[in-house]
């Protein structure tokens, strides 16, 4: 691991140590979970320290120690599954292997950093019967290190990030679940994994307005990434402000839950999907999404101003017209939207 303290980033982790010290203390580590407890705790607890105003978590109780597969919707590129280490360790507990698409390997960073932290890359693209063989052995690797080797794993509930704000679980990747090695039934497949969905929200939405200005375009037509724009995100997902942050585990999808369902893959997508709505936290900034967004008088806080400052710069910023600004109080109002939470919301809340 002594390559690692060579990139830009070990230098920000430990700027009171010169080159040469940091690559003796990162020759130390003598396995991935001690440079995760103090190199990578560490980088976290940089980011949570200096972007946020406060990051909580909720749902310890649902963690009794078994390998688990941590199904999380996905707001941010890298402190989505970040925060979830970052909340085990501090808990005392093994980290996750975390799914990544092998996309983000073109970034050498992301390359060195994959490997000193039990990413796994699932590729994309390729025909049919390459995708169909990519989906196969993702599904042998997830039931060996759930089943086989008791390791926990953390997977997006969709292939890219939410940009509209509407979290919800493709039924695809419980059919990949689904099947394994052993030819089990679905409902049994998928028993096994011991599905524990994970809920994590932002009271500002990371690279909300870059996920916008693409939601945007791409109504005109398909939308062509420019060169560098993820290491962009992944820069700004970390470093920008994120305000108060939650990480809810939810209740764990039981084998009888399942069952009942016939391990419909449908079905239990949308069962985490109900876990996953009914545990974010909604923050004042989504509730004034919705008034404006429905022509309602909003309420005269200093919290009401400050999103409604918010939304004016982004779309001053971007130079874009309504279009833009309707698409980004979407993503601000789509989970009160999405939930019953709607008719309930009340300072209180927040």
């Amino acid at each position: 691991m002594a390559a690692v303290a060579d990139i830009p980033l070990a230098e920000k982790l430990f700027p009171e140590l010169s080159a040469e010290e940091r690559k003796q203390r990162f020759a130390t580590y003598e396995s991935v979970r001690q440079f995760q407890a103090d190199a990578m705790f560490r980088g976290c607890q940089y980011i949570v320290n200096h972007t946020m105003d406060d990051f909580s978590w909720s749902g310890e109780q649902y963690l009794d120690g078994k390998p688990c597969l941590f199904i999380s919707n996905h707001r941010d590129i890298v402190l989505d599954a970040m925060l979830l280490q970052y909340m085990l360790i501090s808990l005392g507990r093994d980290t996750t292997h975390v799914v990544v698409g092998t996309n983000l390997f073109e970034m050498p960073l992301m390359l060195q950093l994959a490997k000193v932290n039990k990413m796994i890359g699932m590729p994309r693209g390729g025909n049919r019967k390459e995708y169909y063989n990519i989906l196969m052995e993702m599904s042998s690797t997830l039931h060996r290190l759930v089943n086989e080797e008791k390791q926990s794993v953390w997977i997006a509930q969709r292939n890219g990030r939410t940009k509209d704000g509407h979290d919800r679980t493709e039924p695809a990747l419980l059919k990949m679940i689904a099947r394994n090695s052993n030819n089990d039934s679905p409902v049994q497949a998928l028993a096994s994994m011991n599905i524990v969905p994970l809920s994590i929200s932002y009271e500002w939405e990371p690279c909300g307005m870059q996920k916008a200005r693409e939601m945007c375009f791409r109504r005109q037509g398909p939308y062509v990434k420019t060169p560098g724009e993820d290491t962009q995100s992944i820069v700004s997902g970390m470093m920008d402000y994120k305000g108060r942050v939650h990480l809810a585990v939810c209740q764990p999808i039981s084998p009888d839950e399942i069952a009942a369902l016939n391990g419909n893959e449908t079905l239990v997508a949308e069962l985490i999907d109900h876990r996953i709505s009914d545990n974010f936290r909604l923050f004042e900034g989504n509730r004034v999404a919705v008034d404006l967004l429905r022509g309602r008088k909003v309420d005269d806080t200093e919290k009401t101003a400050q999103f409604i400052r918010y939304i004016d710069d982004a779309c001053l910023r971007a130079g874009m017209g309504d279009e833009f600004r309707q698409t980004l109080l979407g993503i601000y109002a789509a989970p009160v939207l999405a939930s019953d939470k709607c008719s309930v919301i009340n300072d209180n809340n927040f």
